[in-house]
This record gives C-alpha cells, structure tokens and sequence, in this order.
C-alpha cells in the first residue's frame, strides 16, 4: 500500500485563508474513504496544531489532530532534549502562547538560550537585531521552523518564508541554523512513523515547493515526489533551477491528479 504527505499552502489550500483547492479537497475524502494512509505534512508556523486541524475541518477536510505534522510539535520536543530554557521567538502569538504552554519562557530580549524562526509578518529591523545580538552576544543557538524560500500570500504575490529570515541571521551572525520541519530527517522519520509505512518508496510527497520539500526532501528521505503547479509556482520553468537527479517524479496541476498514482 502507497502513503501520501500532503504539503498545506498551495497543495491542499490556496494560502494563509486556508480556502481549499477544490479538487484536493475531493482526493483527501476519496484517501480517507478509502482508507489509504496520508498525513498533512506542513511547515505551518502560524497555528497551534490544534487550531490548524480546527480550522481545516471547518473547511471540509477530514482531518484530525493526528493526521496533521507540523514542526511545533518537534520544535518543543527538540529543544527540551537541547536543554533551551528561554526562547526569543519570532513569529505569531498563538505560537508564542503554545512555547508558554510547552514551559519554555518566551522573552522579548537577547538574553535567551534560543532564538526560534517561526512566521512573522510584522518583521522589523529591531526584531532581527535582537535577534541577532541573542546569538552573537548571548551565545543563543539559532533554530527555524523550516527552510522555505517563499511564501504565497492571499494576494497573490510571494514574500520572503521563514527559511529566508532565518538565514539572514544564520549570515549575520556566522552562526548555522538548525530546522525543526522539512525536510530535515527528524520531521520525515516522524512522518514515516505516523504513516505507518517505514519504506520511503512507497511514499508519496505532494507539495507546491519544488526545492525544500521535493528536492531536498528526495536527498534526506528517498521518497518519490509530487511537483504540484497549483501555489507557487505556476509553471515547470523554475525546476531549471534543479539538479536533473533531484526532478520531481512526477508534475501535475493539483493534488486531485495524484487519484492517478492509487489507481495505478
């Protein structure tokens, strides 16, 4: 039996309103129905995972708090194992307000164990020198949610993702930053293990984001891949930016295509 990880923003939903692609809507029930093994496989770094599974069912999707993988939960559980007390975390105050709930304490200053890059829209100079200074001067290890270029707004344009601002302090303060969700190999071994299916060949990753999910998830994971044109990327031309190995197996519009790959 095949698996599927299913990316969120522009796979499942259109954007940040959480508005379904129609069509993947119907292959999510029509993979429930059938009982055919799929978890959403998100960098969501906006919502508390209960909240995220609240507001995708309110929008038809089958989904409970099981079925939903982001890198909240791995978060909390890797800093505790790297003993991080404190956090300077930039990013939403529902993900602030689960650190609070995890026991970590979220300051608003440089001196913390860590500084943590989640999704933030009002992003600002003082912000990155803060959080900066937490890593320069305080010796703060850097974390990020994930490693994603661009994000697809409700407007239709595309802005800088948590793995570009994350970056920018990794360069600034010459320090590495290390990734809690995709495509790191902590976020995929837990996918795998939620699936239920340990062997990566018969997994099928979908999503919008041709570099982070596909191409790197395709290095550290081994699973065949979905290159879906329904979110950011319009059309094949950006995989030209792509080693040739690391192509996606497979190109379709949306996700509902992928009804292909169950039926053989």
């Amino acid at each position: 039996m095949v698996g599927f990880l299913l990316d969120l923003e522009g796979t499942l939903v259109k954007d940040k309103s959480y508005t379904p692609i129609p069509e993947a809507l119907e292959f999510v029930k029509e993979l429930e129905e059938r009982k055919i093994p799929w978890l959403v496989a998100t960098n969501n770094s906006t919502e508390k995972p209960t909240v995220l599974a609240e507001i995708l069912r309110e929008k038809g999707f089958p989904v409970t708090r099981e079925k939903i993988l982001s890198p909240s939960l791995l978060a909390s559980l890797f800093l505790k194992r790297e003993g991080v007390k404190s956090i300077y975390f930039l990013g939403t105050d529902k993900v602030k307000e689960f650190f609070r709930e995890e026991g970590f304490e979220v300051r608003e200053d440089h001196k913390v164990d860590a500084v943590v890059v989640g999704r933030d829209r009002e992003i600002n100079y003082g912000k990155l020198k803060t959080a900066t200074s937490a890593v320069v001067k305080n010796g703060a290890k850097l974390f990020s949610f994930h490693m994603n270029r661009l994000i697809l707004d409700p407007d239709g344009l595309v802005g800088p993702s948590v793995g570009a601002i994350a970056t920018a302090i990794s360069y600034a303060s010459n320090r590495p930053v290390t990734s809690f969700g995709k495509p790191s190999k902590e976020y995929f071994k837990k996918a795998f293990e939620l699936l239920g299916i340990p062997d990566p060949k018969k997994v099928y990753m979908v999503s919008d984001d041709p570099f982070t999910d596909l191409a790197e998830g395709k290095k550290v994971a081994g699973f065949k891949t979905v290159f879906v044109l329904s979110g950011k990327y319009p059309t094949q031309e950006v995989l030209a930016e792509i080693p040739k190995e690391l192509h996606p197996d497979y190109v379709f519009p949306h996700a509902g295509y992928c009804r292909e790959l169950v039926n053989g």
